[in-house]
Order: structure tokens, then C-alpha cells, then sequence
């Protein structure tokens, strides 16, 4: 698919509805990665059930095996075509949302009706991008985000708690759906001379955020001392960010030349990149989890929270990651 930076306008845009149901298997190599990142969990898995020191540590055990879910979800928005892609990313949205409305201070009808109506245009949004119209799929998001939200709930809701209220819709739909379209995105565009387009593209993205967010969290247990934001994260450490970042960029350098084409040391900045952006979405959501009173999102994933805890990094890695495979192709 030709890159956004080349379409001149939304109008000229060819329209291809095909691509909303095309199933197609990524190229073979692809799913060694898919292979080993399952081969990998599975040892940590038996790590933790034989290691005298976690082995009776629930909740670490929890944590690994969740993992196993996320990895079979990434796998199958990359691997299997457009069709899934798009579909796959459009429910994480909607669940995304879901968690994120329930954390603001809204009436039960207010949550229900601001919900649907951010599922009606997330889906909207995805079906916009996969059909080949990503301009008009972001414009329709900031145009409700922008224009039509705030109007909406003072009619919804008078101007009750109006600035909090609207404030905390805005974070959610543009976190939950203007942001989290450049994951789809990064997977269905791609410039030429990716070795595997999009779908390269987004195994590079995923290896790298899945590693940052576990290596940040192994380094912290075994050698953090000093914390990162305790105010906002207490579980976040200086210890654990670096070990992630050397990770990521040793990975990334692996990585990079084989599925960017890009050149070692770049593939090398480049993961180390992915763990500090990363690191505001974090925050970011720490803060409001904060700010709140809730120590996770939700109760999806056992031992690590609900969705948008697994997923905050990754909302704002997404579109800086897009931005540089369309700017340095």
C-alpha cells in the first residue's frame, strides 16, 4: 500500500473495499518469530513454576502466562492480512474504551452513551484506514474528538463537572482511538523497500514494545534500587529502564537489517528509541490511574491489570514509530 506521505489529497484516495475481508499468511519467515516468541514464554512459564524463588509467587506466574495471550493477539493483527488486522485492532480499541470510561467521572447513561458512540466511530476509523482512506479515518476522529464531543455532552449532561468531564473524554478516545489507529496503520502502510512491508513492520513493533515492557519489569525486580517517578509509578526503576533499553537495543539491531532494511547502529537507536517514548505512556497513564484512586485499568490480563495497562506504552510509541518508517524509509 502506497505510504500516507504520498497521498495528495482524501478525494484522490483509491477506495478498496476488498481489503476489509483479504486473509493473507505473512511470508514464512515471519512466524519463526511468532515460534520463538511462544518458545520463549513457555520457558519463562516454566521458570517461574520450577525457580524456587517464584514458584510460589502468584502473581509473577500470572503475569508471565498473560503474556501468552497478547503475543497470539499481536500475531494475528500482523500475520493473517488486512482483513484481521483492522478487525483485530478495532475490538482492542473498543475494549480500550471500555476500561477508559470507567475510570471517568461520568454518570452510568453519560458512560454509556459516550461509549457506544466512541465504538460506533472507532470501528468507522479502522474500516476508513484498511479500506485505503487513512486521511479521512484520522479526520473523522478529530473532527468528533475536536468538534462534535464537548456540544454533545452539555446536551447530554448540562455543564456539570463540564471542564473534568470533557477533559477526561478527550485523554480517553483520543488515547483509545485517534492514537491507537497508527497501530493498524504502521502494519497496512508501508514505504517500498521494507524487505516485508507492513507486516515487518509492525513483527519489529511488537517484538520491541512486548521486550520493553517485560525487561523493564525483570530488570526492576532483580536489580532495581533507585525509582524512576515514584509519585507516579512506584513500581517504575531506573535499574529496569536501562536493562530495557539495552535489551531493546540489541534486539532491535538483530532485528532492524532484516525486517527495516535499515542499517545495524539505526535499528539499534531505534529500539532503544521505542523503550523511552514508550516510557511517557506509561506515566502518562500511571498519572491518571493516580489520580483516580486505582491501581489497574482492569482485571483482563491476571497479573498485570487490565488492557490499557498493557497497552499505555504502546499508544504513544505507535504514531512516533509510523512517523519514522514513513520519514526515514
Amino acid at each position: 500500500m502506497m505510504p500516507l506521505l504520498q497521498f495528495h489529497s482524501p478525494l484522490t484516495v483509491q477506495f478498496d473495499p476488498s481489503l476489509l475481508w483479504r486473509v493473507a499468511a505473512a511470508p514464512w519467515p515471519l512466524w519463526f518469530v511468532l515460534g520463538g516468541g511462544l518458545v520463549a514464554i513457555s520457558l519463562a512459564v516454566a521458570v517461574t513454576r520450577w525457580h524456587p524463588a517464584l514458584r510460589h509467587q502468584a502473581k509473577v506466574q500470572q503475569a508471565v502466562q498473560s503474556w501468552v495471550p497478547v503475543i497470539l493477539v499481536a500475531a494475528v493483527s500482523v500475520l493473517l492480512g488486512s482483513g484481521l488486522t483492522w478487525l483485530v485492532c478495532a475490538v482492542t480499541s473498543m475494549a480500550l474504551l471500555r476500561e477508559g470510561m470507567r475510570l471517568l467521572p461520568l454518570t452510568p447513561g453519560q458512560r454509556r452513551a459516550h461509549g457506544l458512540a466512541a465504538c460506533v466511530l472507532s470501528v468507522l476509523c479502522h474500516v476508513l484506514l484498511a479500506a485505503g482512506l487513512p486521511l479521512w479515518a484520522w479526520g473523522l476522529a478529530w473532527a468528533y474528538v475536536g468538534v462534535l464531543m464537548a456540544p454533545a455532552h452539555m446536551m447530554l449532561a448540562g455543564p456539570a463537572q463540564f471542564l473534568g468531564r470533557v477533559g477526561g473524554l478527550t485523554l480517553v478516545i483520543n488515547a483509545c482511538v485517534t492514537l491507537f489507529l497508527f497501530v493498524p496503520a504502521l502494519v497496512l502502510q508501508a514505504p517500498e523497500g521494507r524487505p516485508f512491508g507492513g507486516q515487518g513492520q509492525g513483527v519489529f513493533f511488537f517484538v520491541l514494545m512486548i521486550f520493553s515492557d517485560a525487561m523493564q519489569y525483570v530488570g526492576g525486580k532483580k536489580w532495581g534500587r533507585r525509582f524512576l517517578a515514584p509519585a507516579i509509578s512506584p513500581s517504575k526503576t531506573w535499574e529496569g529502564l536501562a536493562f530495557a533499553g539495552m535489551v531493546c537495543a540489541a534486539l532491535g539491531a538483530v532485528l532492524g537489517p532484516w525486517l527495516l532494511g535499515w542499517s545495524l547502529a539505526a535499528s539499534a537507536v531505534l529500539g532503544l528509541a521505542m523503550v523511552l517514548v514508550g516510557l511517557v505512556g506509561d506515566l502518562l497513564v500511571s498519572s491518571w490511574k493516580r489520580d483516580v484512586g486505582v491501581k489497574d485499568t482492569g482485571t483482563l490480563l491476571p497479573g498485570q491489570g487490565g488492557l490499557l495497562d498493557r497497552c499505555d506504552s504502546l499508544l504513544f510509541v505507535a504514531p512516533w514509530f509510523w512517523l519514522t518508517m514513513q520519514v526515514l524509509p
